[in-house]
């Protein structure tokens, strides 16, 4: 026995060594002058590249929080009759749940236009802001009561009622149920065990 493992004793454990990255941890930035590690990383950042350039972009879809009182009091100021060049006064009525209708008017020439603030789904008459705030909720495991609590949270208007909740949900669950039927039917027809 060496003399070290003379002072030691018998109950000593040796240091283990300490990790100092392998193939998979180096950075990929070297190559491809990215801030990115691994391989699925690197798919993101390429993605994230193209989406920095779509959002810089002047087309904005989607949906986003903002204050309607600092919205429409900026717009106000910007926006100008197409017959009389005056400027217009913008007003806004909930509709259903949590889709705004505005008014668009103008004293002068007694124009008045109206728009709404979400498109109306195809199947029916249901708005796609309450159907998404409701399949939304639904994946994090809230319901008609959570959607309440984060509509009062956030200072949003209330969201639709309980009857029409249950029947967005009813229409959530048969696209779902569609879905697994026709997703279904492809995997036989390709022989996949699903």
């Amino acid at each position: 026995m060496s003399s070290k493992a003379q002072r030691r004793g018998s109950d000593y454990r040796r240091k283990r060594k300490r990790f100092h990255n392998n193939q998979y941890t180096r950075k990929v930035s070297d190559k491809l002058d990215v801030d990115c590690i691994s391989a699925s990383a690197m798919k993101l950042c390429k993605e994230s590249d193209l989406d920095k350039e779509v959002r810089n972009s002047n087309q904005s879809n989607g949906y986003r929080l903002i204050n309607i009182d600092s919205l429409l009091s900026e717009l106000s100021q910007y926006v100008t009759c197409p017959n009389c060049n005056t400027k217009a006064v913008l007003k806004e009525k909930i509709l259903y749940g949590l889709v705004p209708e505005f008014y668009v008017e103008w004293y002068s020439c007694s124009t008045l236009s109206t728009f709404k603030s979400s498109p109306v789904i195809a199947s029916g008459k249901d708005y796609e802001v309450n159907t998404r705030i409701t399949y939304a909720m639904r994946t994090v495991g809230q319901g008609f009561f959570g959607i309440k609590h984060f509509c009062t949270a956030m200072d949003l208007p209330p969201p639709v009622s309980q009857k029409a909740y249950e029947k967005i949900l009813r229409k959530i669950n048969l696209a779902s149920c569609e879905v697994t039927e026709t997703h279904e039917e492809c995997c036989e027809r390709r022989n996949i065990s699903f």
